[in-house]
């Protein structure tokens, strides 16, 4: 099954790219690597620091946003996320309250996602999901490195 019925078949779509807020490109590929940039939940998810304005669930909700968002930075650079063989690394950042110890729990939105859609083991990267204190900003910022066909 292609990768983008398998979201359709989850109730997902792929938003369109977000624009880049500075001076860098979506996502980059050389030979068979592939890197998108450092996407968030732009369009639908509240801003806010998890365990405080936001819960672990509203947190696990953005890092699946932020991993369609990063899919379809993938997608607008390579023409299609069937090229996509693996899912190498994803490092994200999750902006937290002082005290909240659950990154790895809202990184899981992410790649969760991914499993679902490569299968496991191409789904299943090396993964960081690194504590953040930013008050106002994004729930979550991420990115991914894949293994291209």
């Amino acid at each position: 099954m292609l990768i983008e019925e398998k979201l359709v078949k989850l109730g997902l779509k792929l938003p369109p790219p977000p624009a880049p807020k500075g001076n860098y490109i979506g996502a980059k590929f050389t030979n068979n690597i592939a890197f998108s940039c450092g996407q968030g939940p732009f369009q639908t998810s509240k801003r806010g620091l998890i365990g405080k304005e936001l819960t672990l669930e509203d947190g696990y909700k953005a890092a699946q946003e932020t991993c369609l968002n990063c899919l379809s930075q993938l997608k607008s650079q390579l023409g299609s996320l069937d090229k996509i063989k693996q899912v190498l690394q994803v490092i994200g950042y999750v902006n937290s309250d002082v005290g909240f110890m659950d990154q790895p729990k809202v990184m899981n939105g992410f790649t969760d996602l991914l499993v679902e859609l490569f299968g496991d083991p191409e789904g299943k990267p090396a993964r960081a999901a690194l504590p953040v204190n930013h008050p106002g900003w994004i729930a979550v910022e991420a990115y991914m490195v894949v293994e291209l066909f």
